[in-house]
């Protein structure tokens, strides 16, 4: 059931249907049951429910430089285990039990696009405009951006993890003499996917207006008609899209319906925390297709289809649905950011 979840990201009702799928002699486990396991193995450690457990055996924290820990993480919060351990002189397992024991968590810094002059007056703008519109917009606005995919591989460290009882000596070769990439792009509209779309070349904003006059509407085919005729486009500020022949594309194809750079409705600059393509979609597709190592650019696009057709609509309904909670979050902090904090 742990292998499970973490296939599905702890996403219970996922889980829920990949167990009763791959174990169907087995008792069917419901989503209720998959997070009570969640929060007992997060809380207290154990597999097991404490009523099953015969004795529960909890190791008292005892040192007697306890005080001096906590005071020197009080002191200097950006010290790391090993060095205080090195000062107080005792282990680095009781450094990490002391600060467990007194509820520390190491927190990790959190990275954002760089805010610049009327930026902020700009994602005001924006945020009121949105929230004064029918909530039905969040779901029948088209999200867009581009993304691109390198053969040298954007494996996110943090999440691969190869549980052991010895080290593995684990690593990846990474090939920087053959280098190639993948231009991607991919909208979310309510719960579904369009595209992905791959890019020939570069993007310029020839290619672009081809793509929005004579592409886009073949791969909206999958979306429902009556969503298709109120849609909205939504596209961020790059140099292709603000080109005269993109926007004449778009003002063709979204009549006083698209928001963008230079658009009847602004996108901010520097803003990828409000749209749910860049702050949910395209680090959701990496952590997939950059498991294994890259191989050929082929196998990288099927790999970018593979990774769109296992995001469920469910997921995707939840993303594009919360972008409202962030532009309110975002007038709350007057157009700056707010993603450190909610």
């Amino acid at each position: 059931m742990l292998m499970i979840l973490g296939e599905c990201h702890r996403n219970y009702l996922a889980a829920e249907r990949m167990y009763a799928t791959r174990y169907p002699q087995r008792a069917r486990q419901s989503r209720e049951c998959f997070k009570r396991l969640a929060d007992r193995i997060r809380t207290t450690g154990q597999l097991q429910p404490m009523h099953n457990r015969k004795h529960t055996i909890t190791r008292p924290v005892r040192s007697e430089r306890e005080a001096d820990i906590i005071a020197a993480v009080i002191t200097n919060p950006h010290d790391s285990c090993r060095r205080i351990a090195a000062d107080a002189g005792v282990s680095h397992t009781t450094v990490l039990r002391i600060l467990h024991s007194n509820r520390y968590h190491p927190y990790h810094i959190s990275l954002h696009q760089e805010l610049r002059g009327q930026d902020f007056q700009a994602r005001i703008v924006l945020c009121n405009w949105l929230l004064r519109q029918d909530r039905n917009i969040f779901r029948t606005i088209l999200w867009t951006d581009e993304a691109t995919f390198k053969s040298t591989g954007e494996l996110n460290i943090h999440n691969a993890h190869f549980w052991s009882q010895e080290n593995p000596r684990w690593m990846r070769e990474v090939d920087f003499q053959n280098i190639w990439s993948v231009n991607t792009w991919c909208g979310l509209i309510g719960q579904h996917i369009v595209g992905p779309y791959f890019f020939d070349g570069p993007l310029n904003g020839v290619v672009y207006a081809n793509f929005l006059r004579n592409i886009l509407w073949e791969l909206l085919e999958e979306v429902p008609l009556q969503t298709r005729a109120q849609m909205w486009l939504q596209q961020d500020g790059c140099p292709p899209h603000f080109s005269y022949m993109a926007r004449q594309a778009a003002d063709e194809m979204f009549p006083n319906r698209w928001i963008g750079r230079g658009g009847p409705v602004l996108w901010p600059p520097r803003s990828p925390d409000l749209s749910p393509v860049d702050f949910y979609f395209w680090g959701r597709v990496k952590d997939i297709v950059y498991r294994d190592r890259p191989t050929t650019r082929d196998d990288m696009m099927q790999r970018i289809r593979n990774a769109c057709q296992i995001i469920g609509n469910e997921e995707i309904l939840r993303a594009t649905d919360s972008v409202r909670n962030r532009l309110q979050h975002c007038l709350e902090n007057n157009g700056g950011h707010f993603e450190h904090i909610i």
